[in-house]
C-alpha cells in the first residue's frame, strides 16, 4: 500500500500577516491584547492566541478604554474606526491588504454612482466592514452554499 500525506494548505498572506501582527502585539505590549472578532476563521489559531492572553471580542464596548485593540484581517467599517478613536483605544489594524483593496474598489464604484451588490453573508465581519465603508446603499446577496468569504463586488449603473 502506498500512503501519501498531503501537506497542510496553510493561510493566505493576509491571514499570515494578521496572525503575526497579534503575536508581535503580545510580545511588545504583553497580555491582554484585544482583537475585534476572531483574527481568522481557524479554531486552533484562536484557541492558541487566547491561551496566550488574546481576548477576542464582538464589540468595542467590551474593550477597556485605552487598551491595545487589533482589527482582524476581515477589516472594519468607518464607524468602528471612529468608535475606537472616541474610546481612546490603541488600535493596530491587521486588515488584510486585499480586503483594503476591496474597500477602495467599492468606494470607487460608489463614487461613480453605482449601486453595490456584495455577495456574502449579512453579519459577517468582512461583509459588514465593506458595507460600512460605503456612504450609500449597498445590497448584500447571500447565496446558499456560497462560502462566507471572499466577498465579491458587482457593479451596475
Amino acid at each position: 500500500m502506498d500512503v501519501r500525506l498531503a501537506n497542510p494548505r496553510g493561510f493566505c498572506a493576509g491571514v499570515d500577516r494578521a496572525i503575526e501582527v497579534v503575536e508581535k502585539a503580545l510580545a511588545v505590549h504583553g497580555a491582554p491584547v484585544y482583537v475585534l472578532h476572531e483574527i481568522v476563521h481557524n479554531r486552533h489559531v484562536v484557541d492558541d492566541l487566547s491561551s496566550r492572553g488574546v481576548v477576542f471580542v464582538d464589540a468595542l464596548e467590551e474593550v477597556p478604554p485605552g487598551s491595545v485593540t487589533i482589527f482582524s484581517a476581515h477589516g472594519v467599517s468607518e464607524k468602528v474606526v471612529e468608535t475606537a478613536a472616541r474610546r481612546g483605544l490603541r488600535v493596530i489594524d491587521a486588515t488584510c491588504p486585499l480586503v483594503t483593496k476591496v474597500h477602495l474598489q467599492a468606494q470607487s464604484y460608489h463614487a461613480k454612482g453605482n449601486h453595490l451588490i456584495l455577495i456574502g453573508h449579512p453579519g459577517h465581519p468582512e461583509v459588514e466592514g465593506t458595507r460600512g465603508r460605503i456612504d450609500g446603499p449597498v445590497t448584500v446577496l447571500s447565496i446558499s452554499g456560497w462560502p462566507a468569504w471572499p466577498i465579491r463586488i458587482i457593479s451596475r449603473s
